[in-house]
């Protein structure tokens, strides 16, 4: 077997950002949060002027540099619920999927590299929704911070930006099935199953939770 966490593409190109053009002010743990829409778009706006072309096997070692990756959260209220019934899109990680550092773990973050031709996040994150999920419409996807976890191997060379997804119906279905299985479930279900979860979900989920309660 392979020491090469990154099976599958590993020589393609995806887009980078300096380390410290992408955090500025600094490394921080956990989600940094957009204090407005604007600051949001500003922010996006910022990072996709900071993003240049590398091959994927460079920057997967290299700590100088962050891959931004778009990260959209599906949640779905069901008429009449409480916040804690508030269903979220989880999905468990196939041994299908490019990266085995993965494999095995839980997550609920809809999202990937971007290629140098998407065009920047937003475009990134629309094609990694048609590609990994089906629903009867794209969402509107709605920024609300930065996560940053520099405590292993693959959040010290990533940097994500996450959105919620509103689903505006309980239909959404895996593409990718040998990649990914999902399905909904309760908020308070995930909170329970959080140890299962990887890095970046098990740093979003107290935050989640509070976003479903208010959705």
């Amino acid at each position: 077997m392979s020491a090469d966490p990154l099976a599958k593409g590993a020589d393609e190109e995806i887009l980078g950002i300096p380390r410290e053009l992408a955090m500025p002010d600094g490394a921080w743990t956990g989600l940094r949060t957009f204090g407005s829409s604007d600051e949001g778009e500003r922010e996006i706006a910022r990072l996709d002027g900071a993003t240049q072309p590398r091959p994927r096997r460079e920057l997967e070692s290299d700590p100088s540099w962050k891959q931004p990756i778009p990260y959209a959260v599906a949640l779905y209220r069901p008429a009449g619920v409480t916040g804690s019934d508030t269903q979220l899109f989880w999905m468990d990680r196939l041994a299908g999927g490019s990266d085995k550092r993965l494999h095995g773990r839980a997550s609920f973050g809809v999202g990937g590299h971007i290629s140098p031709n998407d065009g920047g996040i937003r475009a990134a994150l629309a094609r990694e929704w048609v590609e990994e999920v089906r629903t009867p419409t794209l969402p509107d996807f709605r920024p609300i911070g930065l996560l940053n976890d520099d405590g292993d191997d693959v959040g010290r060379v990533h940097l994500g930006i996450v959105f919620i997804a509103t689903l505006s119906s309980p239909s959404i279905h895996i593409r990718e099935t040998n990649k990914l299985a999902g399905s909904l479930v309760s908020v308070s279900e995930a909170l329970r199953r959080k140890d299962e979860l990887e890095g970046w979900s098990a740093r979003l989920i107290d935050t989640i939770a509070k976003v479903a309660a208010d959705l």
